[in-house]
């Protein structure tokens, strides 16, 4: 960083704000070796991942094991991207001055300063972030921003380290160590056994999801809660951590907010593939004159982390699936999904590609997908 630039204090003369650990971190070490070496380098990183990765806990985990000051903005709170540049200046300690544009005021008071400023949960604010973070770094060379989000900022320069959910291999990788670890707390001398791994791969090794479970273990067994997993957002209710991640639903919920309808409607369709699929499937699946632009729609859907790429195929975790089935089942298409998807399926079988469009031509003239789908739900 800057080596000429000042701190940045507070009137406490405090160099940071950072929240102290309460529960012990587990895993992520290649993770936080990488994001420590981006901002080392970069002006500008970016973690992404899907509701409940973790993304807020790498951040504040790697800015804590970093020299000089950081400072974090919680942003979850604010909805009113007017306001973004007097959220962070308030986490910082900085005054108001209601004569000029407070982005103004924020940019030139950290002009000649040298810190780490932590973003934390910008998706729903991408556009007034992008703005103001820009203006940022323009004006303050010193400053380097680590950003939360379920979808990059867009920035020149920006740097996007994706995080992934835990591995889930054996009784002692870190997704099993997280549910270990947490379940101790509600029953000492607990002890992991087949139905705890079967149960972390069920749960996709996302850490929200393992705590929530962990805390259901003063009432259920883990073979208990194993059996009653189809219904995971009743069984994964209450006592999470804050805000909108006290429940799996509420965290799965705030992305499907952060949709477009169309997106929506292709989160829901796309619940009835139970593996990967690529673009072409997706597109044979689930196109039709209510849903055109399939290809891109998936793109936008995996940058905003409701599926996963790996290469050119895609998955979605089984939380996001189980919501988008609720979707797709309320909006009256669940079966003429799972008619397509079948359809697909057994067309792959006999070695053709795209039985929709050779059947009718076009994926977007389908009998069944004449009518219009209600707009959202939620």
């Amino acid at each position: 960083m800057h080596e000429r630039a000042d701190l940045v204090t507070d009137a406490l003369g405090r160099r940071g704000n950072l929240p102290a650990e309460t529960s012990t971190f587990l895993g992520r070490d290649a993770d936080l070796a990488e994001v420590e070496r981006l901002l080392r380098q970069e002006s500008l990183v970016t973690l992404t991942g899907v509701a409940g990765v973790g993304k807020t806990r790498l951040a504040l985990k790697a800015a804590g094991r970093l020299h000089g000051g950081a400072w974090l903005a919680e942003l979850s709170g604010e909805r009113n991207g007017a306001l973004l540049a007097h959220t962070i200046g308030a986490a910082i300690g900085l005054r108001e001055q209601a004569a000029r544009p407070q982005g103004d005021v924020l940019a030139e008071h950290l002009a000649d300063r040298r810190m780490l400023l932590i973003l934390d949960t910008c998706e729903h604010l991408i556009g007034p972030c992008r703005a103001l973070v820009g203006q940022i770094l323009r004006a303050a060379p010193g400053v380097r921003v680590l950003a939360t989000s379920r979808e990059p900022l867009g920035l020149p320069g920006e740097r996007v380290h994706a995080v992934r959910p835990l591995p889930v291999t054996e009784e002692d990788c870190d997704a099993v160590r997280l549910f270990r670890e947490r379940a101790l707390a509600v029953r000492p001398g607990f002890e992991c056994s087949d139905a705890v791994v079967r149960l972390c791969r069920r749960l996709d090794g996302v850490p929200l999801a393992l705590e929530l479970a962990a805390r259901r273990l003063r009432a259920l067994t883990a073979g208990e809660l194993l059996d009653r997993i189809d219904d995971r957002f009743s069984l994964l209710a209450g006592g999470g951590r804050t805000g909108r991640h006290r429940t799996l639903r509420t965290a799965v919920g705030w992305s499907h907010e952060l949709c477009t309808p169309e997106e929506r409607l292709l989160w829901a369709r796309l619940s009835v593939f139970g593996g990967t699929f690529d673009a072409e499937a997706a597109a044979d699946v689930c196109a039709d004159d209510r849903l055109a632009g399939v290809p891109y729609l998936l793109a936008r859907l995996a940058d905003k982390s409701v599926v996963i790429r790996n290469g050119q195929r895609f998955r979605m975790l089984g939380m996001m699936r189980d919501y988008g089935r609720e979707w797709l089942h309320e909006i009256g298409e669940d079966r003429v999904l799972a008619h397509r998807h079948r359809e697909h399926s057994l067309a792959l079988r006999r070695g053709m590609r795209h039985p929709r469009r050779r059947d009718s031509g076009d994926p977007a003239r389908r009998p069944e997908s004449s009518r219009p789908h209600p707009g959202p739900g939620h």
